[in-house]
């Protein structure tokens, strides 16, 4: 399905490197831009790291192993991937128009392979997801100075009309200095400035947890709303604060949704109710703006704000690239990068300035070392001996290990869980770490999770005592019933399997549980994971389709063929079809429908009857 590194793209001008990305639209590369930087006296070939996305519609496209040509695999897939191909070069140059520094830049886009490409600036960083998979649930310090970037970032576009439509943790990255950045404007739109009606509509799509409600009904996108945007940059908060993705908006009418603070207790009230606002269901209760929600958290948008670069600044930072196929920056080089010459003159006096700094520089790092000597020397006399000592380095590390095994632990993460708290016991031995290790261990061995990602030479354990073996000993004797230990263990893997909704293998835990202990609790968490999977598979076929109207216990329906034609009919409450979607047409009569046939008969419904009344009527509607 990929093209293979090294594979060049507009003539040479770009080569692959390595897949980073793939997603249901799109596949995307790392590249590198073979160019040359002008000077006033010559130029140097040089290579520029880029991102180039490739449209591959992956349920219609498949590619060709001798041309690397990308093909639909249908005639409706055809239909549906040429559709977008010109609409995603139309959004690609509106991209282009963006210039904020919270941004990715959009550098080009062309066609290639029966497909498009689409060239933008590479950032190295990470996502803010992978950042929390590296080192737990953000702080609300470190967090919301970056929600507030990238608010800023979404008010910019939104004053242009455009809607992202995509926001979530893995579309923010951090690049080298630490700033955040939106990405993949895969599936956003634009409208129309005079009567905001959308004018460039992309793919119907959403992700889970993060998209708003409107963003499953094509009919609710069609008019200019920054509801769908705050609704998804206040589920990015949800998770970067609690490390748990929301339940889907589809959902949440039967599942609800947990209030973060439930989830993490460090969670300011403030902020809560900021997220828990973004995140309504309905558009009219949230914020209508990204403007009003980073004001609740706090931040004045006209003192605090981060304004785009101005085309001046953009100038100054600009280096001129000239690509080999003559595609330049029309703009002369104009920054000096000279050597400095000195006299012997001026290399003494500037010699005698550098060692008068590094004395000086020597002098008051003594002071700070001797300073420090007296503390740590003195340690005893501002901290009592039998109390912890806070403030110790293995201490601190301890505490940071500790505290995110505890939450790889409550997300069900348990090799890694486990890998943190034996690092947390390298620094201190503590009962309360070796606990978790015990459980982890057993609830593993449970699941039958491998231990590749727990590497224990990393750490260094001390040995209980022979005395607090055979203490732990007896007391494991007198109070461990096996059948009990195994049920509890069971049990609890099953409930945070549930918490975090796996719910299938949530299922096989409180089954496993139940194989040594018959209770009624667990019983009931397997029929309610039965419960949630139901409706989970309803949701999932009721998006096939698109509701016309009520009709009784029914819901008049219609869905695309292969060949992208509209067909009607009528579904129940579960999504299944009880008037099946063969009819090219539908007319109310009285309280009955009228559904026209491919050979322009009708066949006539009563409300909630899965066979018709009247069959092969031939001009039912006028007799």
């Amino acid at each position: 399905m990929h093209l293979k590194e090294g594979y060049r793209l507009h003539n040479g001008k770009y080569q692959l490197l390595n897949v980073i990305g793939e997603g249901g639209f799109s596949l995307t590369y790392k590249g590198l831009w073979n160019t040359e930087i002008l000077g006033k006296l010559g130029k140097i070939p040089t290579q520029a790291p880029v991102c180039i996305k490739e449209y591959f519609f992956k349920d219609y496209c498949l590619r060709n192993a001798k041309t690397n040509f990308v093909e639909s695999n249908s005639q409706n897939g055809k239909i549906i991937f040429d559709k977008y191909k010109e609409k995603i070069i139309k959004e690609a140059r509106i991209l282009s128009e963006i210039h904020h520094p919270n941004v990715v830049k959009v550098l080009e886009v062309f066609k290639q392979n029966n497909t498009v490409y689409t060239v933008m600036e590479f950032i190295a960083g990470d996502s803010l997801k992978q950042e929390l998979e590296k080192s737990g649930v953000f702080q609300e310090e470190k967090l919301l100075p970056l929600i507030f970037q990238i608010g800023q970032a979404l008010q910019y576009i939104h004053e242009k009309n455009i809607l992202h439509l995509d926001i979530k943790p893995s579309n923010i990255l951090m690049d080298g200095k630490q700033t955040p950045k939106l990405i993949d404007f895969g599936i956003s739109k634009r409208y129309d400035a005079q009567d905001q009606q959308e004018t460039s509509t992309s793919i119907l799509a959403a992700s889970k947890g993060y998209a708003s409600i409107e963003q499953y009904d094509s009919e609710g996108m069609q008019v200019f709303s920054p509801c769908p945007d705050v609704y998804s940059l206040g589920a990015t908060m949800y998770f970067l604060l609690t490390g748990q993705v929301p339940t889907e908006s589809i959902l949440r009418s039967t599942k609800g949704l947990q209030s973060p603070r439930e989830l993490n207790p460090e969670v300011s009230e403030n902020t809560e109710k900021v997220i828990l606002k973004a995140m309504e269901l309905h558009a009219n209760d949230r914020y209508q703006s990204v403007i009003e929600m980073i004001t609740e958290l706090g931040f004045n948008p006209e003192t605090d704000k981060i304004s785009p670069l101005s085309p001046a600044d953009q100038d100054e930072e600009k280096t001129e690239l000239l690509s080999s196929v003559k595609q330049s920056i029309e703009r002369p080089f104009d920054v000096d990068d000279e050597t400095e010459v000195y006299t012997a003159k001026q290399k003494g006096e500037l010699n005698r300035k550098r060692r008068k700094r590094i004395y000086g520089l020597l002098a008051g790092i003594i002071i700070v070392m001797t300073i420090l000597g007296f503390i740590i020397l003195n340690t005893d006399t501002f901290l009592n001996k039998n109390k912890l000592p806070l403030y110790s380095e293995n201490a601190l590390n301890y505490k940071k290990h500790f505290d995110t095994g505890v939450q790889q632990y409550s997300n069900s993460n348990f090799s890694q869980a486990k890998a943190e708290m034996l690092i947390a016991l390298s620094y201190m031995q503590t009962d309360e770490a070796k606990k978790y290790v015990a459980k982890i261990d057993s609830l593993m061995a449970l699941l039958q999770i491998p231990e590749d990602n727990v590497n224990s030479s990393d750490s260094v354990i001390v040995p209980s005592t022979d005395n607090e073996q055979k203490t732990n000993e007896e007391n494991r004797t007198e109070t461990i019933n096996p059948e009990q230990e195994f049920y509890d263990q069971a049990f609890k893997s099953g409930l945070a399997l549930f918490k975090a909704e796996n719910f299938e293998a949530a299922i096989a835990a409180f089954e496993k549980a139940s194989s040594h202990k018959q209770t009624t609790e667990a019983n009931n968490y397997i029929s309610q994971c039965n419960s949630k999977l139901e409706e989970k598979s309803i949701a999932k076929r009721k998006l096939q389709y698109e509701d016309i109207s009520n009709f009784g216990t029914f819901v008049v329906v219609r869905k695309l063929d292969s060949n992208g034609v509209w067909l009607y009919g009528a579904i129940d409450n579960k999504g299944q079809e009880k008037i099946p979607c063969k009819y090219l047409k539908v007319e109310t009569i009285g309280d009955n429908k009228a559904f026209l046939r491919k050979d322009y008969l009708y066949d006539v419904y009563a409300p909630s009857k899965e066979a018709p009344i009247y069959k092969e009527i031939e001009n039912y509607l006028n007799p």
